[in-house]
């Protein structure tokens, strides 16, 4: 069963925000080689990523996607309407892009990490689960 549910999570996830990103253009924070990109792509109206890791970068581009090569944490983030982040660094490029002035909705992917379920909750996040093992947090900047 966790498998499953962890084998099935970039859809889950897409099917869990369709509200949230229906229509609406969205980055991919730590993209990878696309896999969330892919999946967000059916209810977005179009999806960007970002990703430090050249040769995954790569990837996700002959998957057909825009990929901006670039430390998230470090440089500024592109515009979108949705932000979607699944890395270790999401609570910190969260705060600096919402001291640069960026706006639009951020989401945070899964995480158990304590100090970022308090950060999630003193910031007023609201908590979506996908099964028992996954859960993401909707904010605005």
């Amino acid at each position: 069963m966790a498998s499953d549910i962890l084998e099935n999570t970039p859809d889950g996830v897409a099917d869990l925000l369709y509200d949230t990103i229906k229509d609406k253009v969205v980055c991919d924070i730590g993209c990878g080689e696309g896999d969330f990109m892919k999946a967000l792509s059916r209810n977005a109206k179009k999806v960007i990523g970002i990703e430090s890791d050249k040769d995954r970068a790569k990837i996700a581009r002959k998957r057909g996607f825009k990929v901006y090569i670039r430390d998230s944490f470090f440089e500024k983030l592109p515009k979108a309407d949705v932000y979607y982040s699944w890395t270790r660094d999401s609570m910190g490029v969260y705060l600096k892009a919402k001291y640069e002035g960026t706006t639009g909705t951020f989401i945070f992917g899964f995480t158990k990490r304590k100090s970022l379920l308090q950060f999630l909750e003193d910031i007023g996040a609201r908590k979506m689960s996908l099964g028992k093992l996954f859960d993401v947090y909707i904010t605005e900047l």
